[in-house]
């Protein structure tokens, strides 16, 4: 990794993780409304991630860019990556989601908790947004056919040669760790076989057992 005492902003960075974790840790009942991705990375095998030092901190933009002192063509720090997004969604237009929410806002519905007719808006902001997706995903089967468009877009992100590799280093751990111990599996599965008697051959099938699960639970980290 990199020398501490390289980093020249080592001492503002760790001030705002740890504010960030003070936040977190006087107020944990949090009130944002965070966004949630389902990210499906693929192929995302551990010898990509190493040869490309794909990691989340790495992925930079032009402003992150332009502030580095490194920003020069000499010092082959930027790796250009081609990567597809692909996203699901409603065929129906803002126009029609909007029509839609207008048309609920004028019907009454039972609220679950007292039983009473009430209006749409005084529905909690979860069950709004239920009703209006089951109302726009019968008219957009009705309308379209179709509930849900695929699309696909090739797009292209920058990966810094410079961040910290630590999370690269992790990986190529676990992935060396694994192969050590796919090799074990295979060495003690060749014991059972050549076994002489009872008590070598139970000794070599729990090796065996024992290093193919801890092979098998490296892969499941590593995915």
């Amino acid at each position: 990794g990199i020398d501490r005492s390289k980093i020249t902003n080592y001492d503002d960075i760790r001030c705002q993780i740890i504010e960030a974790l003070e936040a977190l840790r006087d107020r944990p009942s949090r009130m944002e409304k965070p966004f949630i991705y389902h990210l499906d990375v693929g192929a995302m095998y551990p010898n990509i991630i190493l040869t490309n030092r794909l990691q989340p901190s790495a992925i930079v933009d032009d402003a992150t860019c332009a502030a580095c002192d490194f920003n020069q063509a000499k010092n082959n720090c930027k790796r250009q990556l081609e990567w597809v997004w692909r996203g699901d969604y409603n065929p129906a237009s803002k126009s029609e989601y909007d029509w839609t929410k207008d048309q609920l806002s004028r019907e009454m519905f039972e609220d679950e908790n007292t039983g009473q007719k009430v209006s749409f808006y005084e529905l909690s902001e979860g069950e709004q947004a239920r009703l209006v997706a089951g109302r726009l995903s019968t008219y957009s089967k009705n309308a379209y056919r179709r509930t849900k468009v695929t699309e696909e877009i090739t797009r292209k992100e920058t990966v810094c040669m410079r961040e910290n590799d630590f999370y690269v280093d992790t990986v190529r751990q676990f992935r060396d760790k694994r192969y050590e111990l796919k090799k074990l599996t295979k060495v003690w599965k060749k014991k059972v076989d050549g076994a002489k008697d009872a008590m070598s051959k139970k000794e070599a099938e729990d090796r065996t057992l024992v290093y193919d699960s801890l092979q098998v639970a490296h892969k499941c980290i590593l995915n």
